[in-house]
């Protein structure tokens, strides 16, 4: 048998990518704002124990109305600075952040690239 022009017996080979995604408010049940470091760590630990597991990991901010900078550099800006920008745009994605919650996250990412 030969390979060429990535196909096998004339047939593509696909791969499938995993996605898990972590429900925000399912996890800190009763709150809809995130304020504190500890609460972020939480989150973080789950985010990259998840990634052991799969490919990437979409975090749902549905139901949560505001976050912290020390909330979100927990939850990003430490894996921002540990495994760089690259890593973080291309496994972690973000759904259903309003706008404070994106302006947040840009903020504390573009603050963590600094400090690389």
């Amino acid at each position: 048998m030969m390979i060429a022009g990535g196909a096998f017996d004339g047939k593509k080979i696909s791969v499938s990518k995993r996605n898990k995604t972590i429900n925000v408010k399912g996890l800190f049940k009763g709150l809809n704002s995130l304020t504190s470091r500890v609460n972020g760590l939480e989150l973080r630990k789950l985010i990259e124990q998840e990634l052991k597991k799969n490919d990437t990991v979409t975090i749902d901010f549905d139901g949560i109305e505001l976050i912290t900078q020390s909330f979100g550099d927990e939850v990003i800006g430490v894996i921002v600075r540990e495994k760089g920008i690259d890593f973080v745009k291309n496994k972690i994605k973000v759904k259903n952040a309003n706008d404070f919650i994106r302006g947040t996250l840009n903020w504390v990412v573009s603050y963590s690239k600094k400090m690389v």
